[in-house]
């Protein structure tokens, strides 16, 4: 196995039910660019010396699509387009069992949203770098505003039930990076005791694993809702300008 490759499940098989419309969400124009697009660019040009393999994980119905605007822009980081799951969990263990075999258990895979098509060169290189001494990390951004525990009163209303410490609280992102071995225990964990993350690295939390932070950013948005895609424009033209 060639060492200098890091290899990139893409979760791209969400049904986009906050955005709405006829068109899903990966494949919506920010600044007349496909946002499966822009997410894949990010990964076309090596960092911290290693070259980067990318396995988009999408719905049945889109891989014809995706194949298609990967052909049109030139995106040579692509290795395969492979049918998704009915979550974000399912999609992640196709994408870990199509490298099965092609990894080994030392080699470095990072897990990137799809739909995170704003992340920059820099949030990558600090994962690289994190990567070189740990086993799994997270790009993250301290919290911004202050968050409240709350729980459901016997009335049904929900009432705050404590503060915690905003300087312990961080946002994370993605990528989010293991080792292939860890990833694949990950997944497998999460299949055979039928549990289901939004966050890939709770689950290494689960399994008893430490978990480190890499520097991320606040312009790495996820494109979620109709709102995000103005906001998204916007920030391209500013780093345009």
């Amino acid at each position: 196995m060639d060492s200098k490759t890091i290899y990139v499940i893409i979760p791209a098989a969400g049904k986009s039910v906050r955005m709405g419309g006829p068109v899903p969400k990966i494949l919506m124009k920010i600044c007349d660019v496909p946002v499966i697009i822009r997410t894949l660019r990010a990964f076309d040009k090596p960092a911290g010396g290693y070259e980067f393999k990318a396995v988009v994980v999408t719905g049945e119905s889109l891989i014809s699509e995706v194949e298609d605007l990967v052909r049109e822009f030139g995106i040579s980081c692509v290795s395969a387009i492979i049918k998704g799951g009915a979550t974000r969990t399912e999609s992640v263990s196709l994408g870990v069992a199509h490298l099965k075999g092609i990894c080994s258990p030392d080699d470095i895979v990072f897990v990137h949203d799809g739909a995170r098509c704003l992340i920059d060169q820099a949030t990558i290189s600090d994962c690289v770098d994190s990567m070189s001494v740990h086993d799994v990390c997270v790009a993250s951004v301290p919290v911004k505003s202050t968050i409240k525990i709350t729980r459901r009163a016997d009335d049904g209303e929900m009432i705050v039930d404590n503060t915690p410490d905003r300087d312990c609280l961080a946002e994370v992102q993605t990528p989010q990076c293991f080792r292939y071995g860890i990833l694949d225990e990950c997944c497998s964990y999460a299949m055979e005791n039928d549990v289901t993350a939004t966050d890939d690295t709770a689950l290494a939390e689960m399994l008893g694993y430490e978990v480190y932070l890499t520097k991320g950013s606040y312009f790495n948005i996820k494109i979620t809702t109709t709102e995000d895609i103005p906001i998204a424009e916007e920030i391209i033209r500013q780093s345009c300008s």
